[in-house]
């Protein structure tokens, strides 16, 4: 069923694609990369001022204040930042401001291609390895205290016979394979809003629950290279390939509300009910890169969660 909002948001991506086209001359001057860059910003800028609660002030062009003392001090210039709304209002105009105050950043970009991903998941990584763990459960270690996303108007791969699905798939599989060391580390969002919207997601399956389901196990075990019996963390970006009915701006705003929710349970009914209307989508594949839970958290915490139930978000 096609909700009224999900067609609202459809305007809002269709206005983004047109921009997009309208801003083709431009963007083959010379010299015009920073104007069409800031055009470009301002258009997702708009986007979350309308759809975040209002609480939920953005900023852009930050750099964060990072935590730990092994690593870089500060990020590289983020384009776009959303405050925690506890975050002091006198603080949120400085250049820097300190990542804790921040829910979630982006990287916009007028045209995505391979480098622009990279880019993002190296960034979000510098961000997450900078912030440190807040607490000594399960959440803490998976969730990533600040979530990252890039967002673009379109994409390179429109030369006949390619495919761009097919690329961010293979993309998002090798960076998650090569560069993140854990499922808090990666990226969150890709957004292109004339291609499609792809989220992360993060599944713990328990030793519980693999010793319920013996079927899965000899599938986890071939798939992780492990005994299939432990408990495993599963993390991938995930794409519905078959669903055409919704906008890339429909499922990213869902998606993001229940991202943001995880964090602060007061977005929760709102989350909720984007959730079932199926705002943001709930099926979908993804390529998984599995962990040891035991090894992205700690001994014991894998202990004290091993007779719970599965755990995703």
């Amino acid at each position: 069923m096609t909700h009224e909002h999900h067609q609202w948001l459809a305007d809002v991506n269709r206005s983004i694609v047109e921009s997009y086209e309208r801003d083709q001359e431009m963007a083959r001057q010379p010299g015009s990369t920073q104007r069409t860059g800031h055009r470009v910003e301002s258009r997702w800028d708009d986007v979350l001022r309308d759809w975040l609660p209002p609480q939920y002030e953005i900023g852009k062009q930050k750099y964060l204040l990072l935590e730990t003392d092994d690593g870089p001090t500060l990020t590289k210039e983020t384009d776009l930042v959303v405050f925690h709304p506890h975050y002091p209002e006198k603080l949120r105009v400085k250049e820097s401001v300190l990542a804790s105050g921040v829910a979630v950043a982006f990287s916009s970009r007028r045209t995505i291609g391979r480098e622009d991903i990279r880019e993002a998941y190296e960034d979000a990584i510098t961000l997450r390895r900078g912030m440190k763990i807040r607490e000594g459960t399960q959440q803490a270690y998976l969730v990533p205290p600040v979530f990252y996303g890039l967002l673009g108007e379109s994409h390179d791969w429109k030369a006949p016979g390619s495919t761009p699905k097919g690329n961010i798939k293979a993309m998002t599989e090798e960076f998650d394979r090569d560069l993140v060391n854990a499922p808090r580390e990666g990226l969150d969002f890709i957004c292109v809003a004339d291609l499609g919207i792809w989220g992360r997601v993060t599944t713990v399956l328990t030793e519980r629950f693999l010793s319920q389901n013996l079927n899965v196990t000899p599938l986890m075990a071939l798939a992780t290279g492990t005994s299939g019996k432990e408990s495993l963390v599963l993390s991938g970006m995930r794409h519905d390939y078959k669903q055409e009915n919704l906008s890339p701006l429909t499922n990213f705003i869902g998606l993001l509300w229940g991202k943001l929710a995880i964090n602060d349970l007061s977005l929760k009914p709102l989350a909720d009910g984007f959730r079932i209307t199926e705002t943001t989508g709930t099926t979908g594949s993804f390529g998984m890169r599995s962990y040891k839970l035991a090894d992205v958290t700690t001994a014991q915490i894998a202990s004290q969660y091993r007779n719970s139930g599965p755990w995703y978000y």
